[in-house]
């Protein structure tokens, strides 16, 4: 029976209960430098597949991981807002630890939620000096995929009624999300993750495809604002976005939004071949992955 390799590195209390894991650098002597890496709904530590290849894999900064009060089964009763008071925290730890180096943040999945809202929602927060997004996709379209409409339909009308009669952040039966999730979820944030319509008003419901120019430019058109580069990386061969979905049309549009706000898209930015949605696969698509983001971290230093 094999077991796995221990993780060297530092363990960071970045707040009460709070705490973030750093990778042991490749290159000690640059560590001064952070890449954040904000995970997707239950993950956690070391759960998504390709951070320890990617920790190995930068050559001028050290790889950390964040945890939340969101990470694991927590997601079910948060929501991005509490991720990014928790985010921000950690940037000003880290600030305030390394002071001369650069701090850059990187989202995986619903990480790339947390992303998008510490850029652009209402608030002041410590400036970075990049952001990074790796297979941000729409929960809402992803769920059309996994999903029985019937049961969606039920499962949004319970959690309405809850939210008129004052209990959103009640937990729903599971019996009627354990079909998606095995986490206690409140009607306020199942709502928020499926956003149904006609407004599709739910928090989480950044990266949508059918959105019109005009709701992006009040999402992505605000990047510019901020001063922050940003790296897009799309997977191709993600199995919750649908087989329909023109992937290369949706990051043009993205991209474009994004410069008519006065933001920076990195042009490194693509659709990376054969990638799954976690990397999982690891080989060629995690060596592009990882190639672009090392090409950035460069750019931004």
């Amino acid at each position: 029976m094999s077991f796995p390799e221990p993780i060297p590195g530092i363990l960071h209390r970045y707040a009460p209960r709070l705490v973030a894991f750093e990778h042991k650098a490749s290159n000690p002597s640059t560590n001064q430098n952070i890449l954040i890496f904000i995970g997707g709904l239950s993950d956690g530590l070391l759960t998504t597949p390709y951070t320890p290849l990617l920790a190995q894999s930068l050559q001028s900064c050290s790889l950390v991981e964040i945890l939340t009060s969101s990470s694991y089964t927590g997601f079910g009763t948060s929501d991005l807002s509490q991720d990014v008071r928790e985010i921000t925290q950690c940037v000003e730890y880290f600030r305030r630890l390394r002071p001369d180096g650069n701090l850059v943040l990187m989202g995986h999945s619903t990480g790339c939620q947390d992303v998008m809202h510490y850029l652009t929602s209402p608030g002041q927060r410590p400036k970075i000096d990049g952001a990074i997004m790796q297979a941000g996709i729409s929960d809402r379209e992803a769920f059309d995929v996994m999903e029985d409409p019937e049961h969606k339909k039920r499962s949004v009308d319970l959690a309405q009624r809850y939210v008129r009669e004052g209990r959103g952040n009640d937990v729903l039966p599971d019996s009627i999300t354990n079909m998606i999730f095995a986490a206690p979820i409140s009607a306020n944030r199942w709502l928020s993750l499926v956003s149904p319509g006609p407004e599709h008003a739910g928090e989480d419901d950044y990266f949508s495809s059918d959105f019109d120019d005009e709701r992006l430019r009040g999402t992505f058109g605000k990047i510019g604002s901020t001063g922050t580069p940003i790296l897009i990386l799309y997977s191709g061969s993600d199995a919750h976005v649908p087989e329909s979905l023109d992937k290369q049309l949706l990051l043009d549009r993205w991209s474009r939004i994004i410069k008519e706000g006065g933001g920076v898209v990195d042009p490194r930015s693509a659709i990376i071949p054969g990638a799954s949605h976690t990397l999982k696969e690891l080989g060629q698509p995690a060596k592009d992955v990882f190639e672009r983001v090392n090409g950035f971290l460069k750019r931004v230093e």
